[in-house]
């Protein structure tokens, strides 16, 4: 979308840098920096400018973010900046649809220009699908050019946070409705202005659409399920962090969770959280504890989705990024959602609730049968079961390394990627009971050196990271009128919802205590009679 008047506005971007330390550095070259995209149009983008040995320059007003080491800022697409002469290290990111630019140039003398032209490696607008993720704690005037910079077609802004009135909270732009169009560079980005974070130890949820500010309170002791509950009778959805959240199984059988992230904000650029702790928040007897490792915190988040999906639930993958709490891009953590071009953002987040997506943090992931189902949609199959034929095609910009079916948390195929840029492939499945199908694939960036990725570990025990991952929501196969549940996971669930009564005992203020454990005895019965119906 373009604006003529912020166009015109945002196209040249015109300033002096001070250094990161903001120690003097004498200025004795001029780097004239013009990013283009696919077309040749300038193009809003996030920029890093360092001279080798030196601190990351950044203009005084631009918006900027920290990664790691790193001072990043945004720019519309053309810069003037003073720089020392000498070898400076230019890198230009554009969101996941676009190649990172990386180069060290030569500045001398009074002037030296640099043509940038990005790399589009794939266009999912093209493809019939629209971005964006349910995790911002970013006010509207810096999110417009962190939405504009990376591609995203729309955006939310989480203005309330454990509130009201934690510092944590952000203001809501004036205007009209609970949507307001941010704007940047000649870019128009749909962003929801109600949306928040209730986010205490019974597990972060994310909300996203509401009307108007939420009336309940925050309060640590006060169980999600009055927030949840309040925001579907609103209109708005609900998105949980993870499915190792402690509430999100209880919510889900009552019908008040929308979606549950698999690509989450454990996952940043060039590294991850270690977060093997959260592995068994209930202390389940039983339950895997998931190794410190990128990989095992991958596994963590899948797993723990598996569990709510083989307990009978149509759910979602969901994504975000938590961008203004955690050094991240907007949208590194994103959904893909198959919409209509000019689609509204109501439309957007209802197809996402219907499960018409994949989420990435880089390479995409599309799932469709040989009857042209995808994920969201469900296949009735008779009695005596029959075969689906599951079409996969993976992309990435970087070497996949996975490409794999799951079917009710099994890997039941595997594709050989050897480590290609594109794979296509079909896969047959005998289904002979109710089902749910998804596909998953990994990637390895192998942008930086290991040396140039070494510096991404923090004091915060975050750790340098190549992983880059996308998953399908399932598509749905009932046999027979049954759906998928499975016995062993049904079994966990009914611990867990026993473990549940005994921290909302411990946890939860005394006038809470009664009507949450209704809410238990309630999903309990929900989970028992898919279990009837299934046996």
């Amino acid at each position: 979308m373009r604006d003529g008047a912020c166009f015109t506005l945002g196209l040249w971007f015109v300033a002096s840098l001070v250094c990161a330390s903001c120690s003097e550095t004498p200025a004795t070259g001029t780097l004239e920096l013009q990013v283009l995209d696919e077309t040749g149009e300038r193009v809003p983008c996030r920029v890093l400018i360092r001279p080798l040995g030196g601190d990351c320059l950044v203009p005084e007003n631009a918006t900027e973010l920290e990664i790691g080491p790193d001072r990043w800022f945004i720019g519309p697409g053309q810069v003037q900046v003073e720089v020392p002469a000498g070898e400076i290290e230019v890198r230009v990111e554009r969101g996941l649809e676009y190649s990172p630019f990386k180069e060290t140039l030569e500045v001398h003398g009074s002037s030296t220009v640099k043509t940038v032209r990005l790399k589009r490696w794939i266009d999912m607008r093209k493809r019939g699908y629209l971005s964006g993720e349910n995790h911002l704690h970013v006010d509207s005037v810096k999110l417009a050019p962190m939405l504009a910079a990376e591609g995203l077609d729309f955006g939310t802004s989480m203005t309330w946070h454990n509130g009201p009135g934690n510092d944590w909270c952000l203001p809501v732009p004036p205007g009209e409705g609970n949507t307001r169009s941010l704007q940047y560079a000649g870019r128009t980005v749909p962003t929801t202005v109600y949306d928040g974070e209730v986010e205490y130890s019974w597990g972060a949820i994310y909300f996203l659409n509401l009307p108007e500010t939420i009336p309940i309170p925050g309060d640590p002791t006060r169980p999600n399920l009055d927030y949840v509950r309040h925001i579907v009778q609103s209109g708005g959805f609900v998105h949980y962090q993870a499915g190792w959240s402690r509430e999100v199984l209880v919510d889900a059988l009552l019908g008040y969770v929308h979606a549950v992230n698999v690509c989450n904000n454990n996952f940043h650029r060039h590294r991850f959280q270690p977060r093997s702790q959260y592995s068994n928040l209930l202390e389940v007897e039983g339950f895997p504890v998931y190794p410190d490792t990128d990989e095992g915190m991958m596994r963590m988040n899948t797993d723990t989705y598996y569990r709510l999906l083989n307990c009978g639930l149509r759910l979602p993958a969901g994504a975000g990024s938590a961008t203004g709490f955690k050094e991240v891009p907007v949208g590194y953590n994103r959904a893909y959602v198959r919409a209509r071009p000019d689609a509204s953002i109501q439309e957007f987040y209802q197809q996402w609730a219907e499960g018409r997506n994949f989420v990435t943090n880089g390479p995409v992931l599309l799932m469709e049968t040989s009857k042209s189902e995808k994920p969201g949609d469900l296949i009735s199959l008779p009695s005596s079961g029959g075969t689906v034929l599951i079409k996969l095609e993976a992309i990435s910009d970087d070497p996949l390394t996975s490409l794999e079916v799951v079917v009710n948390g099994e890997v039941v195929a595997g594709v050989e990627t050897e480590e290609r840029k594109s794979v296509v492939a079909e896969v047959e499945i005998p289904v002979d009971r109710g089902s749910w199908i998804a596909a998953r694939c990994t990637a390895r960036d192998d942008l930086l050196t290991d040396q140039e990725l070494s510096v991404y570990a923090n004091e915060d025990r975050q750790q340098p990271s190549r992983l880059k991952y996308a998953h399908t929501s399932p598509i749905y196969v009932t046999v027979g009128g049954e759906g998928a549940v499975v016995r062993k996971s049904v079994d966990e669930g009914f611990r867990m919802l026993d473990r549940f009564a005994d921290f909302t005992r411990k946890t939860a203020a005394a006038e809470y205590v009664k009507p949450t454990l209704e809410a238990v005895a309630e999903a309990r019965k929900v989970l028992e009679s898919k279990l009837d119906r299934n046996q």
